[in-house]
């Protein structure tokens, strides 16, 4: 957690920094790296989310295989009870039946998918770019070189950030 902090007070200090150039150079670099720092921030939360829902749903399951055949197959490409099942089928069944599959899990998925798209996580933060960028322009403050840039800085600092809330190694 500290070192959470610790990218974040940087990257402020960075943007607070640029006061020294001009108050309307601080005030693009501000609102862009508050914008970028809390999209990125939002959307790891709401897939984080959206992964631990999936995960309790039992979407994602942990076959029995050794640890030896994940490793040479982990995508379980040469399963020798398919091999031999498929010889057996008409391939133009085994297409259709995947075709089934495939229709009957797309509105579940979408249905599972839209939780993390349309958060609130993700939309405040957007919303905040979007009005951010129009309140600079309609003041004649806006200025694309920090703004850009300190976009860039905002997408880094929550990248690293997020990283560090969001992501554990288990």
């Amino acid at each position: 957690m500290k070192r959470t902090i610790n990218i974040f007070l940087v990257a402020e200090l960075v943007t607070v920094a640029t006061n020294i150039v001009s108050y309307k150079f601080f005030l693009n670099a501000q609102i862009a790296f508050l914008s970028a720092l809390f999209i990125i921030i939002g959307s790891m939360y709401s897939y984080k989310r959206l992964v631990e829902k999936r995960v309790e749903a039992g979407a994602y399951s942990d076959d029995n295989r050794d640890e030896l055949d994940k490793i040479d197959d982990p995508y379980d490409l040469y399963d020798e009870n398919e091999e031999t099942a498929l010889e057996t089928q008409d391939i133009k069944a085994v297409i259709k039946e995947e075709k089934k599959r495939l229709k009957a899990n797309g509105f579940k998925n979408t249905k599972l998918a839209s939780g993390a798209t349309m958060s609130a996580f993700r939309i405040i933060p957007y919303v905040f770019l979007v009005f951010g960028f129009i309140g600079l322009q309609n003041n004649q403050n806006l200025m694309i070189f920090p703004y850009l840039l300190f976009l860039l800085v905002g997408l880094i600092a929550g990248f690293f950030i997020g990283r560090k809330l969001f992501m554990t190694n288990q």
